[in-house]
């Protein structure tokens, strides 16, 4: 049996320190996987995640799935009901949904890296002059700033703008977002929020 590639990238590229925390996100994914099993039972969580687990094909699609794991079995140590991947009666499903006191809340989580200080996109030029600053507040939309990507707070919010839509309406719901950034991520988020 082989290891899908985005777990072998998760587990082996890397410094030797990048490469041991990813080995011990393993092991604290084994023991939210064991949360899960303890409140939802095998079957559910064995059907929710079986296939995206062996089919994992990018350190960052891992990473994606042990947040939401990870938020998932959080959320089963407090609710007194949780199901995983409920659907949301919009052709979208949710991370889960959870009853807390009471309430049903569905949850969704997001995470997001940040690229900051080398910003590159899909297809740019080696050639081209890469910025490693960044504006720190928003321009006017018809201009550019000269030599700086723009605010991380404008990536999250356009990032973020659509993600009601993966939430039912007229719902309690919930958005949990991961954000890892050499930056103050409380900053950019509330800015995003706030934008």
């Amino acid at each position: 049996m082989q290891l899908p590639a985005g777990l072998v990238e998760y587990i082996g590229s890397g410094s030797p320190s990048e490469i041991e925390a990813g080995r011990e996100h393993i092991s604290s994914i084994d023991r939210h996987l064991n949360e899960l099993v303890n409140n939802c039972g095998w079957q559910m969580v064995s059907d929710k995640y079986r296939r995206d687990l062996s089919g994992v094909n990018s350190e960052n699609q891992v990473a994606e799935l042990f947040c939401e794991i990870a938020l998932c079995a959080s959320l089963a140590k407090r609710a007194q009901k949780l199901e995983l991947r409920p659907s949301t009666g919009k052709g979208t499903y949710s991370d889960c949904l959870c009853n807390l006191s009471g309430f049903d809340i569905y949850g969704e989580a997001k995470r997001y890296v940040d690229p900051w200080p080398h910003i590159e996109g899909i297809g740019d030029s080696t050639n081209e002059k890469i910025s490693y600053k960044r504006s720190i507040s928003k321009t006017p939309s018809d201009e550019k700033p000269d030599g700086s990507a723009r605010p991380r707070s404008m990536d999250l919010s356009s990032k973020l703008r659509d993600v009601h839509k993966q939430l039912p309406d007229g719902t309690l719901n919930i958005l949990f977002v991961f954000h890892s950034s050499l930056g103050e991520s409380k900053r950019y988020l509330t800015q995003a929020f706030f934008w």
